[in-house]
């Protein structure tokens, strides 16, 4: 196993990290993806979530579709991203298949409809490739999700979502346009900051 790069050197520790996500076997990525599903689905406050802004997983994120079906089953409404230009925005999403969706940026099909203010949503799901003890998230490069968040007081509820081996220990010294989880679900932990 190759050592960690430091987290001083987000380019390289951003390419260890994708390398370790897509490197993951399908059934073991199956079997913790089911896994952080059901522990996301013990989360009081998405429990409580009338509104979930989520993602749809690429590239060896965490599969969470399995706890997003539960929420719309409970009466929750879900709203997946759609990258227009530089940002994202939020649509509401009743049919979680999105089979005849096109695709959009990065390969992820575009839910259909008018955007949703993020503001109005209970909790935000949210991807990254890493993330450290005290809820800082390393994203892939591009910003969307720092943006989209960047523009909210506190509410809605930022709830990372990775796998345990995406804890990056030693901290990421995140930059001030870099926005902070209020809680982070891997198949080992929930951290809540």
């Amino acid at each position: 196993m190759t050592k960690r790069p430091s987290a001083q050197d987000k380019g390289a520790l951003r390419r260890h990290l994708k390398n370790l996500m897509q490197s993951r076997k399908l059934e073991l990525h199956q079997q913790l993806s089911l896994h952080i599903s059901k522990e996301l689905t013990k989360v009081p406050e998405l429990l409580t979530a009338a509104k979930i802004a989520a993602y749809w997983p690429i590239k060896g994120e965490v599969d969470i579709r399995p706890a997003l079906e539960t929420f719309q089953a409970n009466g929750a409404e879900i709203y997946l991203p759609r990258v227009t230009g530089v940002n994202l925005e939020f649509i509401a999403t009743p049919d979680l298949r999105l089979k005849d969706a096109p695709k959009g940026p990065f390969g992820i099909p575009c839910p259909d409809g008018e955007p949703q203010p993020l503001s109005s949503v209970d909790c935000v799901l949210v991807p990254a490739l890493g993330f450290d003890p005290e809820g800082n998230r390393l994203g892939r490069g591009k910003g969307y999700y720092d943006r989209a968040l960047g523009t909210l007081n506190s509410t809605p509820i930022r709830i990372g979502v990775g796998f345990s081996d995406q804890i990056v220990e030693e901290g990421l010294n995140p930059l001030p346009h870099d926005v902070q989880m209020h809680l982070v679900v891997t198949e080992k932990t929930i951290y809540r900051f």
